[in-house]
C-alpha cells in the first residue's frame, strides 16, 4: 500500500480559507500562528493574479499578430460591452465617497499585499477637486513591464501604429491599452463621462500610472474627451 501523505484532517486544513483559519487563531490566543497565517495569505494571490495578467496580455498579442492591431481595439470593445458596461452603470450609481474606499480595495489586491518580483504599490491624495490614486509600479500591466515580459522572442506585443486607445503612442504596452476603454473612452459612452480619469507613465521604469476620482464629474478636465475626439455633452 502506497505511503499516505497527508491525514484528512491535514487535507481539510488545507482546504479552509486563510483568513478563517488566522481570526481563529486569534480567538484561541495563538497569535504567532496567526501572523504566519496571515502573511501566508498575502502571497496567495499573487500566483493566480500574475499568471492571469500575463495570460491577458498573451491573449492580446495573438490577436495583435493574427488579426491585426484593429483587432485589438475592436476584441476590448466587444468584450467590455458584455462584462463591464454593467459595473460602469453600478459604480456611477453608488455615493461617491464609498467609490473611493471600493477603488483603494482595488488597487490594494491588485498589488498583491506588495509581494514578489517589482511589487505593486499604490499612494493616494486629496485635494478640493478629487482624489488621486498614483501607482509605482501599477500592480499588473507596470509590473509587466518592469519583469520583462515585453522583451525577447516570447515578450508581449508593443503598438506599431498611433490609436487613440493607446494614447495615440507607438511602442505602448498591449496589455495597458484596456486603461483607456474601462476608464474612458466607453465610460464617456456610457454614462457621459470618463470613469476614472487617467494619465499612463510617461516612462514605464520610472513614472507612475495615475488615476483620479473627481468629486464632481463635472470638473474632469476636457483632455479626458479630447484625446479620443470626443467632446463633453
Amino acid at each position: 500500500m502506497a505511503e499516505r501523505w497527508f491525514s484528512d484532517e491535514e487535507l481539510t486544513e488545507m482546504s479552509r480559507p486563510t483568513m478563517d483559519r488566522a481570526i481563529e487563531a486569534i480567538d484561541a490566543g495563538e497569535f504567532e500562528q496567526a501572523k504566519a497565517l496571515c502573511e501566508a495569505m498575502k502571497h496567495e494571490w499573487r500566483f493566480l493574479h500574475d499568471m492571469m495578467v500575463d495570460g491577458i496580455a498573451a491573449s492580446m498579442t495573438w490577436v495583435k499578430e493574427h488579426c491585426g492591431e484593429d483587432a485589438v481595439g475592436e476584441s476590448q470593445r466587444w468584450a467590455m460591452e458584455r462584462y463591464w458596461k454593467r459595473s460602469v452603470h453600478a459604480i456611477d450609481a453608488r455615493d461617491r465617497t464609498q467609490i473611493v474606499e471600493l477603488l483603494a480595495a482595488t488597487w490594494r489586491a491588485h498589488s498583491c499585499s506588495g509581494t514578489g518580483p517589482q511589487p505593486g504599490a499604490f499612494t493616494i491624495e486629496e485635494d478640493d477637486e478629487k482624489v488621486t490614486f498614483r501607482m509605482n509600479p501599477c500592480g499588473s500591466g507596470q509590473r509587466l513591464w518592469r519583469m520583462g515580459r515585453y522583451e525577447g522572442e516570447q515578450g508581449h506585443a508593443v503598438m506599431e501604429q498611433e490609436h487613440d486607445w493607446a494614447y495615440n503612442r507607438k511602442g505602448f504596452p498591449i496589455y495597458c491599452t484596456h486603461c483607456t476603454f474601462m476608464n474612458e473612452m466607453l465610460p464617456i459612452r456610457w454614462i457621459g463621462y470618463p470613469l476614472y480619469p487617467s494619465d499612463p507613465p510617461e516612462d514605464f521604469d520610472r513614472d507612475p500610472c495615475t488615476w483620479y476620482w473627481y468629486k464632481d464629474p463635472a470638473n474632469i478636465p476636457a483632455r479626458h474627451w479630447d484625446r479620443y475626439g470626443l467632446e463633453r455633452d
